[in-house]
């Protein structure tokens, strides 16, 4: 059974820089024979987390949740808002990581990248999603993560990425979140 690959992009913009990073990497995914299965950030709308005020978990919280717990592992893409994640997908983990019962099993291993106008920017958001992802969710980090600078001029008309060297860490990034899946996935 292919190792299926949950992806989810933190802009609810189809053009935005890190859909098509996503979109580039169903594709690779799909090409590694694994089963990606694309989500969009506007069909889990939350309201904004308190957590002093936590009340009924959201029919969307619920759903995500599922979705997230049924895949061998998980693909986040931040764009970057002023060197950080925007609020709405912070919104998002801040949601997800929040808990009134145990999880029955662990979260499935995620992998992230990020990407902004200028490598400090991608960098910065990326740190952010590594820490809200690895500390707030308690789930582990698929190799280090990608960040992409100059993102508007990035890809190309297809949606794939223009640059080789990106091209190239995209692809070893496919490899390396199918590899971890089926690992897992073959462990009692």
């Amino acid at each position: 059974m292919p190792p299926r690959i949950l992806l989810l992009a933190g802009s609810t913009a189809p053009a935005a820089s890190a859909n098509l990073l996503a979109g580039a990497l169903t594709r690779e995914l799909a090409f590694l024979d694994a089963a990606p299965t694309r989500i969009s950030l506007a069909d889990y709308t939350l309201p904004l987390f308190d957590a002093d005020a936590l009340s009924a978990t959201p029919a969307a919280l619920k759903a995500l949740r599922g979705l997230v717990q049924s895949h061998d592992a998980v693909f986040l893409a931040t764009p970057s808002r002023h060197g950080a994640m925007p609020a709405i997908f912070r919104n998002l983990l801040e949601w997800l990581g929040s808990r009134e019962e145990p999880r029955r099993r662990p979260l499935p291993p995620f992998a992230l990248a990020a990407t902004a106008e200028d490598d400090a920017s991608a960098a910065a958001a990326l740190s952010e999603l590594v820490t809200a992802v690895s500390q707030g969710l308690g789930a582990t980090i698929i190799g280090g993560g990608l960040a992409i600078g100059r993102a508007g001029l990035a890809f190309d008309a297809k949606g794939g990425l223009d640059d080789p060297r990106l091209a190239v860490a995209l692809q070893a990034l496919a490899r390396e979140i199918v590899r971890t899946a089926r690992a897992l996935g073959s462990e009692p």
